[in-house]
C-alpha cells in the first residue's frame, strides 16, 4: 500500500512537471518564436535616425520650458525708448535663465547601450533562452521568463550582464526586453515580425533618469539571406 502512495505520488509530481513545461513551451508563442530567428539588416529608408530623433526630442522639451518660464514673466514693453531697452533686457535674461537651466540631454548612454539604438544589423537565435548579435560582436544571452512581466522575490528571472539587468519575455507576439542600465537609464526593446511585410520591427522606449520624457523610435529591418 505504501509502495503504491509513492508511485502515485511520483506519478502526479511528474504529470504536473510536464504540464508546467508544456505550459511554458506555450507561452513562448513558438510562431514568433520560429520567425524572430535568423539575421538582420536595417531598412535605412523606412527607419527612425536615432541623432535626429534625439534632436528633435530636445528641441521639443526646450520648447515647453521656455514656454513654462515665460508664462510666469511680467515684462513691461513701455513706449519709451528707455522702457524698451529694460523690456528687452528681461527677454535676455528670462531666455539666459531657461538656458542655463535645460540641459542638452543625451539618450545613448555608454557605447554598448547605444549600439542597440543605432546597429545596423540584429541576429537573432530564440530558443530556451534569447541570444541576440548586435552588430558583429555585442552579443547578449538572455533569460526568457515564461510568466511574463512578473519578477519573483529571488529574481532568477532576470539577467544581469555588462548591459545591465534585463527582464524578457514575450508578449503575444512580441519579444520585449525591459533593461535598466549601468548609468540607471531605462529603456525598452519591442520586437516582431510583421506578418504583412515580413520585416523585423524594433520599437524603442528610452527614459531618461528623472521619468520626465521618453524618447521613442521605430526602426525596420530585413531578413538577410543565407
Amino acid at each position: 500500500m505504501v509502495i503504491f502512495y509513492k508511485i502515485k505520488v511520483t506519478y502526479f509530481m511528474f504529470a504536473n512537471l510536464f504540464l508546467m513545461a508544456m505550459l511554458c513551451v506555450v507561452s513562448l508563442n513558438l510562431p514568433a518564436v520560429e520567425a524572430l530567428s535568423g539575421n538582420w539588416v536595417l531598412d535605412d529608408e523606412l527607419s527612425d535616425e536615432f541623432n535626429a530623433v534625439s534632436k528633435a526630442l530636445n528641441k521639443a522639451i526646450k520648447k515647453a520650458r521656455r514656454k513654462a518660464e515665460s508664462e510666469n514673466q511680467k515684462f513691461d514693453t513701455g513706449s519709451k525708448p528707455r522702457e524698451r531697452n529694460r523690456y528687452d533686457s528681461q527677454v535676455r535674461a528670462t531666455e539666459a535663465q531657461i538656458k542655463d537651466a535645460t540641459i542638452e540631454k543625451y539618450w545613448g548612454g555608454p557605447a554598448a547601450q547605444n549600439l542597440i539604438f543605432q546597429t545596423d544589423a540584429i541576429k537573432f537565435y530564440v530558443g530556451r533562452k534569447v541570444a541576440v548579435l548586435y552588430g558583429n560582436d555585442q552579443k547578449r544571452l538572455l533569460k526568457i521568463n515564461p510568466s511574463g512581466r512578473a519578477y519573483s522575490y529571488s529574481g532568477t528571472e532576470v539577467t544581469d550582464d555588462y548591459l545591465g539587468r534585463s527582464l524578457t519575455y514575450f508578449d503575444g507576439g512580441v519579444l520585449v526586453i525591459e533593461t535598466t542600465g549601468r548609468t540607471g537609464m531605462e529603456f525598452v526593446e519591442k520586437y516582431r515580425v510583421a506578418e504583412e511585410t515580413g520585416q523585423l520591427i524594433q520599437a524603442l522606449e528610452i527614459e531618461d533618469d528623472r521619468h520626465t520624457h521618453t524618447l521613442t523610435m521605430t526602426r525596420y529591418f530585413d531578413r538577410k539571406e543565407k
